[in-house]
């Protein structure tokens, strides 16, 4: 049984902790949320668990950071297992879709199914991630950015 548990070390030495915050698919000024017509954000939990937040775009911008943490928490605590779950998650004016998932871990490399035919892999770094699907002629890669929990 494979453990998902991993702390990266950035330039400066400290350690990297995936689970102190989410992750938000904001760059170039939103204009992929605007393009696709939705907002990603993914938050990933013990056990090898991750939460994709799929909000339909330009309602994503008019909530909350802590909306998207506790919309994320609701989510996490309805299943154990796989699921796609539309909900208002008690906290939000639209419903928008939870996609709840595995990660797998093969020879060091984080996977997990993205809805492609061949797993995504994920990278991270010390200011984010970067998920790579795998493309005919080159990669398709979507960089998010790390929305860092604040301090209680």
């Amino acid at each position: 049984m494979l453990l998902f548990k991993m702390a990266l070390a950035d330039p400066a030495g400290s350690d990297f902790d995936i689970y102190s915050g989410y992750y938000s698919r904001e760059q170039n000024n939103g204009e992929m949320a605007r393009a696709s017509r939705n907002s990603h954000y993914i938050r990933f939990y013990p056990e090898n668990r991750i939460v994709r937040l799929i909000i339909p775009f330009p309602y994503s911008t008019t909530i909350s950071p802590d909306a998207i943490r506790t919309a994320f928490k609701s989510a996490v605590s309805r299943t154990s297992g796989s699921a796609y779950i539309s909900d208002t998650f008690g906290v939000l004016e639209e419903r928008i879709v939870a996609q709840l998932d595995t990660i797998r871990i093969i020879e060091e490399e984080y996977y997990f199914d993205c809805g492609v035919s061949t797993p995504c892999r994920i990278e991270f770094n010390d200011n984010g991630m970067k998920i790579i699907q795998k493309g005919m002629v080159k990669d398709h890669v979507t960089a998010y950015d790390l929305v860092p929990d604040q301090a209680e």
